[in-house]
């Protein structure tokens, strides 16, 4: 008997607290895959000088860091949505977070290119 063990391919455990949860961000769910990556494209595409003074702009980019959060939390958390994070977190939370869930994303399409290599 062959048996291929695919659970290496999944990477070392990166938990993040938040809110008494425990949340594992160094596997991203192909489910939400697609979705996330939307939401990081139009955070990456805001433009950072504008960034600084401009409140429309600041309000889209917290927005986007919450929708992001909640995004990859309901998969596993389904009460952990939107109004889950305004109510519950900080917005260094959520840009700390937001920011950890972005590494996230980018080891899984480099750890998909590397494994496509081999």
């Amino acid at each position: 008997m062959k048996v291929i063990d695919l659970d290496i391919l999944r990477p070392e455990p990166d938990i993040v607290k938040i809110g008494g949860r425990e949340i594992d961000v160094s596997f991203v769910p192909c489910g939400i895959t697609f979705e996330l990556d939307e939401i990081v494209r139009q955070l990456v595409g805001i433009d950072g000088k504008k960034l600084k003074d401009d409140k429309p702009e600041q309000l889209k980019a917290f927005n986007l860091g919450i929708r992001l959060c909640a995004v990859f939390c309901q998969h596993n958390h389904p009460e952990m949505g939107e109004q889950w994070f305004r109510s519950n977190a900080s917005s260094q939370q959520i840009t700390a977070f937001a920011q950890a869930i972005q590494a996230a994303l980018g080891k899984s399409y480099e750890g998909v290119e590397a494994h496509a290599k081999n």
